[in-house]
Order: structure tokens, then sequence, then C-alpha cells
């Protein structure tokens, strides 16, 4: 029997991945954390660490196969198993869909979408009954907002992808969970034009805790889907 749980968690660098690792760190656990910051991620690592985990950053662009396949080998390498498979990797383009360019598109659907499905493709083989593998979507994947039509279309496509794998995998025994924030205050709004009331946002150690509750779960109790708001309803 192994004594330590593996985890692996991208966009571990920062918002709610970063809060996930954290939410999800403490002794006998084993956290992989994968990002493109290595500064960022070696910042989460030690976080973690200070709670008890044993916590390795490993910087990667989860948009690239073989580095993917790296990351994967890495994360469950104490015991050749993963455990719980947290993907939290995104950024938003805000614009009316007639001013996208074609190359800033694919760009969306790359990291939403494509990241997605290398993933899965290549975690699932290192899971095992009871094992959850969970995506960070977006309450865009089931509401359409004007300006967001290349991440509300990634997000939806991430939806359907991940009930896919969910039939797919579900004979091991495997469970997996799409959960779709609110709003949630992080960079991302940095960035996004306009103003945004703030403080009626989730905040990222929210949306972590609910994500540390399914990991906490029976290996027999599946949530398929997780929606998670704020009682002031949508911005």
């Amino acid at each position: 029997m192994r004594s330590q749980k593996t985890i692996l968690i991208t966009g571990a660098s920062r918002g709610i991945g970063q809060a996930t690792a954290l939410a999800l760190a403490a002794p006998g656990t084993q956290l992989t954390l994968a990002a493109r910051s290595a500064e960022a991620l070696e910042a989460t690592a030690a976080a973690a660490r200070a709670a008890g985990a044993s916590a390795v950053a490993w910087p990667c662009d989860v948009t690239d196969e073989d580095a993917v396949q790296r990351l994967v080998a890495a994360a469950s390498a104490p015991g050749g198993q993963l455990d719980v498979v947290v993907h939290s990797v995104g950024s938003a383009l805000v614009l009316p869909f007639e001013q996208i360019a074609l190359t800033a598109w694919e760009e969306v659907l790359r990291v939403q979408l494509t990241s997605l499905f290398l993933i899965c493709k290549h975690v699932v083989a290192r899971m095992g009954a009871g094992g959850l593998l969970v995506n960070v979507a977006s309450v865009a994947a089931r509401q359409a907002f004007p300006g967001w039509a290349a991440y509300s279309a990634a997000k939806h496509g991430a939806l359907g992808f991940m009930a896919a794998v969910r039939e797919e995998v579900r004979p091991r025994g495997i469970r997996v969970t799409s959960v779709l924030p609110a709003a949630t205050d992080t960079e991302l709004w940095d960035r996004v034009p306009g103003s945004w009331n703030r403080a009626n946002m989730l905040r990222p150690a929210e949306v972590a805790a609910a994500i540390a509750a399914l990991a906490s779960y029976p290996p027999h109790v599946a949530v398929e889907e997780l929606s998670i708001g704020h009682v002031a309803g949508r911005l």
C-alpha cells in the first residue's frame, strides 16, 4: 500500500491552480506543480513544502506533447501512479468575435483545449480506481457573455471533451469532474477591458476549497460537474 498521495496540478503558479496546490498541501502528499513561470512556480512549491507536503516545481508548456509526457512521468515517479490531477490552465481573449484574428482564435483553443487533451491523454494510464481527474472550466461553459466568444467556445468544448473522457474511463473507476467557477478574482481580470466589481467575485481559495473537498470524498463518490458561484449572482 502506497503511503503517499500523488497529485499533479497544472497552472499552479497563480490563481486557482496555485490556491489548489496550497489547499491540497499536507503531510503525506507528493505534489508536482506545473506552469510556465519557473520563479512563481517555485514560490508555490515552497509554500506547499511549508505546509508539510513534498512538492516539486516543474516548469512546462502543457501544449507541448513531449513536455507533457515528461511532466506526467515525473509526477507519477514515486509509485508509478497518480491519485489526483487538477488541470487549471487558461487565459481570456475578450473581443467581439468579428474582430478576433485567426491566430488569436487558434491560440485560445490551443491553450484551453489542446492542453486539456494532452494532460488527459497521458495521465489516465497512470491513474487507477478511485483516481480523480479535475478540469477547472468556467460558468462560461454554460452561459454566454458578449465579447467572450473564443473563451466560451473553448470552455464549452472542454466540458464536452471531459464528458466523453468520463464515459471512457468510468469502467476503470476513474472519476472525472468539471468545475465551473463564476468570476474569480485572479490576475486574469487585470487584462480584461471594462469595469468589474471584484468584490463580488469568488476568491481562488474558495474554489480551491471545493476542489479539495472533491479529493477528500470516498473513491466511489463521483461528482461529475460542480458549479460554484457568488451569492450576488452574475456581474
